[in-house]
């Protein structure tokens, strides 16, 4: 039989992005934000221009901060099980210029599960270069053919979901609310006990 493949993101899904993100921001420009305001939408969360934006982004993806991000302790036994079933990739929007961080950091913290061959950057945010990717999730999965994605974002479960693959949206963070119109091929996860239980049952 063949393994399917579940893609995993890494930020608020395997790491405390927001808290480190948001608690770097509040230190580095004296921002008063709390981890709840946390959004993709930079300009809008620090109220700033564009132009401010990516000066802020780089001097971000610069510091190393990534590095020194927690993460989900409950995540690794249920990685463990689930790699003895499927394959696991991580698809993440990172941008390539914090791949070695990034590539440091989940070895560090989930050890064993995951190759420098399976982890993928969307680079959704980068700069287009001759070295960017610049894709969206759904055409890394589309790639990699994975079956399944647990992420926090909406709107990748969402163009999950219109592509008739399973979803599993991740955390009950501020910036992931749904309507209240459930859809077949979403599933709200709230703990990685609650990933666990989807794909064994209790």
């Amino acid at each position: 039989m063949t393994r399917q493949t579940i893609a995993i993101d890494i930020d608020d899904v395997l790491a405390d992005n927001a808290r480190g993100f948001i608690d770097f921001s509040n230190k580095m420009w004296g921002t008063n934000l709390d981890p709840s305001d946390y959004e993709e939408h930079w300009a809008r969360m620090w109220q700033v221009d564009y132009d401010e934006v990516r000066r802020r982004a780089d001097i971000f993806h610069e510091s190393g901060v990534v590095r020194e991000y927690t993460h989900a302790d409950e995540a690794l036994p249920v990685l463990h099980r689930l790699s003895g079933d499927y394959n696991l990739r991580i698809v993440t929007a990172r941008r390539l210029q914090i791949r070695q961080d990034t590539l440091d950091w989940v070895h560090t913290h989930y050890p064993g599960i995951f190759t420098d061959e399976v982890i993928h950057f969307a680079g959704i945010w980068d700069q287009i270069d001759d070295h960017s990717i610049h894709k969206t999730k759904l055409e890394v999965i589309d790639a990699i053919d994975a079956d399944f994605l647990i992420d926090d974002q909406l709107k990748h479960c969402l163009a999950m979901a219109d592509a008739g693959r399973q979803a599993l949206l991740f955390g009950d963070y501020a910036w992931n609310r749904m309507d209240d119109e459930p859809i077949d091929t979403i599933r709200r996860v709230d703990s990685w006990a609650a990933v666990e239980e989807y794909f064994y049952g209790k």
